[in-house]
């Protein structure tokens, strides 16, 4: 991060919260991933998510949430990205707050395939997120 470059706030609406909280217990309750889109708007110093939405679960394990289906489920005009959740079913029970490698591939195919920045969460409890703009500096 430059001097003078500050994260932008994230203001999440009680309907997206609710919606959030489902898809962490409903994956934290399976032990698996589960994958949801993500709706709102950007500003300079700001994201608000207004609006989420789990997409059907699919056949996955841990930490292998398919990301395709997001990339053209959670698209524009009615999305600006997407949210998953962080499960480890075998190895250690603690979730994972942070971006995979391959996280971080389904974001670079969002950003291409819908041709602006998105906005970006991994749940790792009922009320705790690690949240991302991608690409995450964009010159104005």
């Amino acid at each position: 991060m430059m001097a003078g470059q500050r994260l932008p706030a994230w203001i999440v609406a009680p309907p997206a919260s609710r919606v959030l909280a489902t898809l962490w217990n409903e994956s934290l309750a399976a032990r698996q991933e589960r994958v949801g889109c993500l709706g709102g708007r950007i500003t300079a110093d700001t994201v608000y998510v207004d609006s989420a939405r789990a997409l059907p679960t699919a056949i996955v394990d841990s930490l292998s949430a398919d990301g395709r289906p997001s990339i053209e489920a959670c698209g524009l005009a009615a999305w600006f990205g997407s949210v998953h959740t962080h499960i480890r079913s075998t190895d250690d029970p603690a979730p994972v707050a942070r971006f995979s490698p391959g996280d971080r591939t389904v974001e670079s195919l969002w950003v291409e395939r819908w041709g602006r920045r998105g906005a970006f969460c991994v749940l790792y409890s009922e009320h705790d997120a690690h949240c991302e703009l991608y690409p995450p500096n964009i010159e104005h």
